[in-house]
């Protein structure tokens, strides 16, 4: 399942990247679909590998946070594809989401869900209980 759609693309990038980043002939000036479509669903997976320790997937009514990384990470591959393009804005943008999607798979940073699909508790209802989790993904990794 994809977190973004093409028109979610459309609607966040200018019109000429698009044409110009989905189109082999240069003289073209309609955007092409498929390439938008494969870019969404690779990241879409690759939002998946950061997220499902944590959430159950697929994510049917998801968070409009994760649309934005998705086309964040979709723009990225596209123009990475493209050797001839700045990288820079993308790259940055890309990092970015991938730098947030970190803290969500480390528990830093919620995104509004709980594992079973449902909002968290409020902070409000966590005061009084004892101390933070010891063992974690982090405090674990390696074993």
């Amino acid at each position: 399942m994809s977190y973004a759609t093409v028109q979610d693309m459309i609607s966040r990038y200018p019109n000429r990247d698009l044409v110009q980043l989905t189109n082999e002939d240069p003289s073209s000036s309609t955007i092409q679909q498929e390439p938008i479509l494969q870019a969404l669903n690779d990241a879409s997976a690759e939002i998946d590998g950061y997220i499902e320790g944590r959430f159950a997937l697929p994510i049917a009514d998801s968070p409009a946070v994760l649309s934005r990384l998705a086309t964040d990470i979709a723009m990225y591959r596209l123009q990475s594809l493209r050797p001839l393009h700045d990288l820079a804005d993308a790259r940055k943008r890309y990092e970015d989401a991938i730098a947030l999607l970190g803290k969500v798979a480390a528990g830093e940073l919620t995104l509004g869900l709980g594992a079973d699909g449902s909002e968290p508790a409020a902070a409000s209802d966590e005061i009084g209980r004892g101390p933070g989790r010891i063992f974690n993904r982090k405090t674990l990794k390696g074993y």
